[in-house]
């Protein structure tokens, strides 16, 4: 891969990040059951982890928080789709 081809993909990568953040952020200031969910979760995280014994157990626990935040980001994208229709 050439260095120009390099710096493109890092340029784009970065894009790709900061929408994301402009996604998140929109995300948390639109809708309450997000900003509910997840300071639920900044609670729940660290529970889970202490309370896993092995390292399958953590993630077992941790992992349903994630879920829950992706679905609400979602369900966020869905209802700003069916709203501008």
């Amino acid at each position: 891969m050439s260095k120009k081809n390099q710096q493109s993909e890092i340029k784009r990568l970065l894009s790709a990040c900061a929408y994301s953040a402009q996604g998140f952020k929109a995300c948390y200031t639109s809708e309450a059951a997000f900003r509910l969910e997840l300071s639920l979760g900044v609670v729940f995280l660290p529970l889970g982890y202490w309370l896993g014994e092995s390292s399958i157990e953590k993630v077992l626990l941790i992992t349903p928080i994630f879920i829950v935040l992706i679905v609400e980001m979602l369900n966020s994208a869905v209802e700003a789709v069916v709203d501008r229709i």
